[in-house]
């Protein structure tokens, strides 16, 4: 038997192909800006007193969470079209870009106008104006990750995080010593600038251009009543998801104070992490589920096996060696956040049965029952986190991330199973047709 031979059954049990490649830059790029995220915040907790660092991941926080309103959804859009889409890809990335940069330039100077952030974003002209036009810079870096993935160039989403999670990081004593009070500020946005240059210059002399010359369309874009349906569905649901983790910490930052909300985000940090390799999994199963309807059960498996490879020893070996892990950012971390992070860490089944069905949903185009489930799982988190944040402190973050992960499971497991089981000879039969419609729920 050939080598040749041998190799193809191996790379077909596997599922080789551009799901797995997709799917290992994603999780790259996750992984080595998580890693250089911790090292980042690490350096920060040993450069920065607890108070300047709880202040500035509450400014940070607030960045991320404008910047996701500002993005109206267009992220899960282009995963969900851009490659499925020939001509016409150019125009639809620019109108985007502009549309969502108007809204960030919006939001960002109404949330400060409305007096929102005067805890941590100083009152002065120039930080504030740095805050809105860092809000603006951080909406197209977010959404520009989404247009490489979506015109499967995932291969520079790494390149670009992990070079833009390195600078921040180098940059970090020089601006800690320019200013104590913004330096964490200031080396988390300044490379921005660059990254988003870079990259759309990419984007737009090549990537696009080729994307157009060579993908003839597997699939009409939708109306814009339609995309416009869908990202108000998403967009209701990005409020939920995305926006929870800094809603908490601004939550806790206004009823515990800046010491306790760097205690509780550093761990939150970490579990974010793993998260994102889930959501990242699965957006790459929708990629190609999308562009290949006939072999969607083949990429669900893939998918599924590989979620478990990640799952089940980062759990363990999280839960195991959480006090060593949070002692990298000083003994108060670990005295005060082990028991958190485990909580989290238990909470990641959840997450991970809710980013497959979500891959689902999207392919569907049933976004809308998506988001209401969401609305009732924020519902319970956020009943949980004020009942009990008084008494536990920042253990009651951990405990309702938990109590919401039951949910999840009750939720959304049953109805994944259903609709993984559709991917079977009947999907393949109707492929052609579209039929992909989940059963009645």
């Amino acid at each position: 038997m050939s080598p040749a031979a041998g190799r193809t059954p191996f790379r077909n049990r596997l599922g080789a192909g551009h799901l797995i490649q997709n799917a290992v830059a994603l999780m790259v790029s996750s992984g080595g800006t998580a890693l250089l995220g911790v090292a980042f915040w690490a350096t920060a907790a040993h450069l920065a007193s607890a108070y300047n660092v709880g202040r500035a991941s509450a400014e940070i926080a607030a960045l991320s969470l404008l910047a996701v309103m500002a993005q109206l959804s267009f992220g899960a859009i282009f995963d969900r079209f851009l490659p499925v889409i020939g001509k016409g890809a150019r125009t639809f990335v620019t109108r985007a870009y502009a549309l969502c940069s108007a809204v960030a330039l919006a939001v960002g100077i109404t949330y400060l106008l409305a007096g929102f952030g005067h805890e941590f974003i100083p009152s002065t002209l120039g930080w504030r104006a740095l805050f809105v036009v860092s809000v603006v810079l951080w909406t197209i870096f977010a959404l520009q990750d989404s247009v490489l993935t979506g015109l499967r160039a995932t291969r520079w989403v790494p390149v670009e995080n992990i070079l833009f999670a390195l600078a921040k990081l180098a940059l970090l004593p020089a601006a800690l010593a320019l200013t104590a009070r913004q330096g964490l500020f200031v080396a988390w946005t300044v490379p921005v600038l660059v990254a988003t240059a870079a990259v759309n210059w990419y984007l737009f002399r090549k990537r696009i251009p080729e994307h157009e010359a060579t993908n003839a369309a597997i699939e009409a874009l939708p109306s814009a009543r339609e995309i416009a349906s869908l990202a108000v569905a998403q967009y209701a649901q990005a409020l939920i998801n995305f926006f929870t983790p800094s809603i908490v910490v601004l939550i806790v930052i206004a009823r515990l104070g800046p010491v306790a909300e760097a205690r509780y985000y550093v761990p939150a940090l970490i579990a974010g992490g793993v998260s994102g390799f889930l959501w990242n999994l699965n957006t790459s199963f929708q990629i190609e589920a999308a562009r290949d309807p006939a072999g969607s059960r083949q990429h669900a498996n893939v998918t599924i096996r590989a979620a478990l490879v990640l799952l089940l020893p980062t759990v363990l070996i999280g839960i195991a060696f959480a006090p060593l892990i949070l002692r990298i950012f000083g003994n108060g971390y670990a005295v005060h956040g082990t028991t958190l992070l485990r909580l989290q860490l238990l909470s990641l089944p959840g997450t991970a049965v809710t980013a497959f069905y979500s891959a689902f949903a999207w392919l569907d185009k049933r976004i809308w029952r998506l988001a209401l489930r969401d609305l009732v799982l924020a519902a319970s988190f956020f009943t949980l986190l004020f009942t009990f944040i008084g008494h536990f402190g920042i253990l009651a973050a951990g405990m309702a991330s938990l109590t919401t992960s039951i949910f999840q499971l009750i939720f959304f497991l049953p109805i994944a199973i259903r609709r993984y089981r559709q991917t079977g000879p009947a999907e393949d039969a109707n492929s052609s047709s579209g039929d992909n419609a989940l059963p009645a729920e």
